[in-house]
Formats: structure tokens, sequence, C-alpha cells
């Protein structure tokens, strides 16, 4: 919707001669601008505009206007008898507390007033919607704080969703990265869609044609061309889910991409383009894998210009009763028993808040009204993590008791990873639990997994191609 706005707001100002239109924040950080060049991203570094009459809005929240006004600015690399610009007026808007709204005329003389009460309104309707997002009022998207940690995290997304940086989700498993990412998407209003790639998902030798997409013959079995999420997501938002597990051997041309905004289709020899805003998430120490080398650094300086920290629900257990509230429809009309409450604040929640609708959910359904603290107990110990953990042991030695019957580790194994039935890490542990039977040695898995000599090649290929290495 803010983007839509802005483009509304530009072409606007543009059929009343506008020189330049800037909207930038209480911190002087300036989020967007249209028109003559501004040079820097705050208000201290840039240039191009009348920053003495930007200062004195920054401690004054009424609106602002002056005509006839003469600016110099130093622009970066410039000598100062090139810089000054010959602003004839000046008008900047109050978007709500936190921003503002800046538009000035360049040689034109003066605005008139039907101009002035036109980008007046514009700022209302900026502020507007400024408020509708920030009080999640008339949204279907929100975020459900009274713990002053969300609180923050409900202001850097709203003011993430005026930028065009890419922004890093970090925190547990859980926690809300995904819709966090949608809400950035919902509120930025751009016109194209919201893409998720579950990185984990793709084999490391298909990734580039998922991301980029193939021409036919391309490659092996590369029948047809095919479209990748990069052009799905055109004028939209790309969310990478996990993207610590993005292939190294992929990460310097998806810096690339990020940079220039350009790519090349495998089998194609001329560049795309693609307007795309990146949002990344992770659960896992990206320092850490960095240290490891298993992450470039400058590739995590890049997404990592805006980054938002969510903390576990253990540590912000004041946002319970309301996040229980919003989800009371999933009890089916049950009531709410003793003990009920008890129950909940007492539990830590290492699901985070997709643990605790999944608990709800539960008892909606199984149990009767009103829903008790026992009740909820209950529902907590057959769906806990412990019991997750117990049914991945149990499905990883039924493979296993299906290897030890003569069945082979590329139907067992590799087919259910390809088809998204095992995770990569139910298939490490697999390997590791190998590895011990084997000796620590490769080659003997082989006769383990029911392979046979010849294929070695081709099994240390799979296991390369898709860090399945122990």
């Amino acid at each position: 919707m803010i983007d839509s706005i802005k483009a509304k707001l530009w072409e606007l100002l543009k059929e009343k001669d506008v020189s330049l239109a800037m909207l930038y924040n209480r911190d002087g950080e300036i989020l967007w601008h249209k028109g003559r060049t501004v040079i820097g991203k705050t208000i201290d570094e840039a240039g191009g505009f009348s920053r003495s009459c930007v200062k004195r809005t920054l401690g004054n929240r009424t609106p602002f206007e002056t005509e006839n006004v003469v600016v110099s600015s130093v622009l970066h690399g410039l000598p100062e008898s090139a810089s000054v610009l010959r602003v004839k007026c000046v008008m900047i808007q109050p978007v709500n507390d936190e921003f503002y709204l800046y538009i000035d005329s360049g040689t034109r003389s003066t605005f008139s007033q039907s101009d002035r009460e036109i980008f007046k309104f514009m700022g209302r309707m900026l502020e507007e919607i400024v408020e509708r997002i920030k009080t999640e009022s008339g949204y279907r998207g929100r975020i459900l704080a009274k713990s002053r940690e969300m609180k923050r995290i409900r202001e850097l997304v709203l003011k993430f969703s005026l930028e065009e940086e890419p922004v890093l989700l970090l925190g547990e498993t859980g926690v809300g990265k995904t819709y966090l990412a949608e809400l950035i998407h919902q509120y930025s209003g751009r016109k194209g869609k919201f893409i998720t790639v579950n990185i984990p998902a793709i084999p490391d030798t298909l990734f580039e044609s998922e991301i980029f997409g193939h021409k036919k013959g391309a490659f092996t079995d590369a029948r047809c061309d095919k479209r990748g999420l990069v052009d799905e997501a055109a004028s939209g938002t790309l969310f990478l889910d996990e993207v610590s597990e993005i292939p190294p051997a992929f990460q310097a041309k998806f810096l690339r991409f990020i940079e220039t905004k350009k790519y090349l289709i495998l089998g194609d020899t001329r560049e795309k383009e693609a307007d795309v805003r990146i949002v990344a998430a992770t659960n896992k120490d990206l320092n850490l894998a960095m240290e490891e080398k298993e992450f470039r650094q400058d590739l995590y300086f890049r997404l990592s210009v805006l980054e938002i920290n969510i903390p576990p629900l253990r540590q912000r257990k004041e946002d319970m009763e309301a996040l229980v509230k919003d989800k009371l429809n999933v009890l089916k009309g049950k009531c709410i028993g003793e003990g009920f409450w008890e129950a909940i604040y007492d539990y830590d929640w290492p699901g985070n808040v997709r643990e605790l609708i999944t608990v709800m959910t539960r008892a909606g359904i199984l149990l009767n009204s009103p829903i008790t603290g026992k009740g909820i107990r209950e529902i907590i110990e057959k769906s806990s993590y412990k019991k997750v953990y117990e049914e991945q042991t149990h499905k990883i030695e039924r493979i296993w008791e299906q290897m030890e019957n003569g069945e082979n580790f590329w139907e067992l194994v590799k087919k259910p990873f390809l088809d998204r039935d095992l995770n990569r890490e139910e298939v490490k542990e697999i390997i590791r639990s190998g590895l011990v039977r084997a000796s620590g040695k490769y080659k003997n898995l082989l006769e383990l997994f029911n392979l046979r000599e010849n294929e070695y090649k081709r099994f240390m290929k799979f296991l390369n191609g898709n860090r399945l290495n122990i």
C-alpha cells in the first residue's frame, strides 16, 4: 500500500514540476526519494536538498513552508561552487511522529495554494497508512505485542517496509520469521508476488535452475524452458527461508544479483533484470558459518543491511495472553477452564509460537469444554518436540530395517530426499550412523546401503552435490 501511495505521489508531483520528493524519519534516515539526485543515506551525510530546512523539522513537529530560499549543499566529490541548489520553495509535511515528506520546487518560483493543499493531502494519506499499520486496524496482518522487544520489532517491520534494502530475520524455529517477512511485503505494497524459497528442500545440483530458471537443453533432463523463482517474484519479494543453506557455489552469483538486479538463466547468453526485494531468514549462527567458510562474509553483510532478531517465546511470556486470545477460534468455541493459563505460562515452548498454535488447535479438537490446565499439559506431552524427535528416530530406524532386508539407498533415502519426504538433517543422520557401522569409511557404506561397487562415484556425487558429507 505504501509503495502504491509513493508511486501515486510521484506521478502527481511530476505534474506540478516538483524537483525533489523525499521521505525521511525522525532519526534523519532517508527512506525514499524521487527527482533530483540525492547522494547518501542520512540527512547529515547526503546532499541535494535543503538540509537546514530538514533539520529544523526534526526538532519541531509542525509543517514547515518557506519561499525564495537559496540553499547551498556540498555534494560528495564536487566543489562547493558546483553544488549550489537554487530552491525557490520548500514544503515539509510531517507524516505522524515518525516520518516527514519533503518537497521542493527547484527553479519554480512558488507552489500555488491548491498545489500545497494537494501535497498536504498526500502527506495525510501517508500518515493514515502508517497509522493503520502501527495500530493494525484494517490490516489482515498484525504483530501482537505487549513486550517491549516485540513493540520494537513492530516498529522495525514498519520502518523496513519503506526501504528497498534486503532484510535479514534471525530467530529460533517457530518464532514467526515467515510471518514477519510476509508483513514486510504486505506493508511495502509491492505489486509483485511474495515468493518463498525453502532452501533446504532444493538439491544443490538444481539450485541455480530453481532460482534463475533454465533454457531447454541447458543440461541433461532440461526438456523445456523453466521459469525461475526470481522471475516469479519480479516487482515483489523473494523470501529465502534458511538462507544459511544456500550452496557455497551459488553464493557469489546470488550476491551479484542482489547488487545489480541482473542474472543469467542457465543455457542463455543474455542477462535478465528483475526488481526483487530480498528478505532472508535463518535460525542458525551465520557468524559460525562464516568462520567455517560455509557462508560468504560479503553475502552476509549485503543481506544484513537491515536486521531483525526475534526473541523466543520463553523470553517474552507477557505476549502469550494476546497470542492465545488472538487464536481462540481454534478452540472451536470451547471455554477456558481451571489451570489453563498456569499450564500455558509454566511451559517453555521450545517450538515457540508455532508450537503454541499447534497445541491450541489440537486442544480444540481433542478436549472437551472447558479446556483445563491438565488437558493442555496432556496435549503438550503428546505433541512436544520430544515426540517429534522420537518420530524422526523411528523413521530412521525403519529405513535401516528396510535396508537390512535388501532395499537400497536410492529408493529409501535419495528418492524421498528429492521428493522432500526426508530432510537434509535426517539424511545426514542416516549417513552418520552408517559411518559408525562402517568404521568411518564411505566405501564401506556401499554394502550397508545395498549398492554395487561401480555405484560409488554416483553415491559420492550425490553426497557432495547436496552437502551430505559428515
